[in-house]
């Protein structure tokens, strides 16, 4: 999450450098981008991500190799986390928004509510959370490998100074 953090940062600096004003949205595209994020189709997407479903799955495939869960636990496990981040959503809602207006253009907002909100549109959003769930579930073994192979380089990187 850090690393996404750095790059929202160092992305948030560079737009501000390539502007000659603050990022301020104006009240036309505040309120384009409280629409799209309140169009059924996000807030479907919403609640696929946070399904207890998908939950236990994304918990499922972070797990070390060789620890297994079954689909009982997998399930509990999932709703825990499914609750737990219902009690996030009116801030990621709010956050959505808010960033939406201060990235998206009035256009570009505009052409995302068209888009979604057509017969293909809302087909796409309906189909991304699966989308990445398989790949990143097919893709979780490689990245623990890769892991393994990296930590000992960035736990190295993260000694003080005098234990080197």
């Amino acid at each position: 999450m850090g690393t996404l953090k750095s790059l929202a940062l160092a992305a948030t600096i560079g737009a501000a450098l390539v502007r000659p004003f603050p990022a301020m949205a104006d009240e036309a595209t505040e309120k384009l981008a409280q629409e799209y994020v309140n169009m059924p189709e996000v807030q479907r997407m919403i609640d696929d991500m946070f399904s207890p479903e998908a939950m236990g799955a994304q918990m499922a495939g972070q797990l070390p190799p060789g620890f297994e869960v079954d689909d009982e636990k997998r399930m509990k496990i999932g709703k825990l986390m499914s609750d737990g981040m219902q009690s996030l959503r009116p801030k990621m809602q709010e956050l959505m928004a808010s960033n939406a207006a201060e990235v998206f253009s009035e256009e570009e907002l505009q052409a995302l509510i068209d888009f979604y909100g057509s017969e293909h549109g809302a087909a796409v959003m309906a189909k991304m959370q699966p989308f990445f769930q398989k790949t990143m579930a097919e893709l979780a073994p490689d990245m623990r490998e890769m892991q393994k192979s990296v930590v000992p380089q960035i736990m190295e990187i993260l000694k003080p100074a005098a234990a080197k």
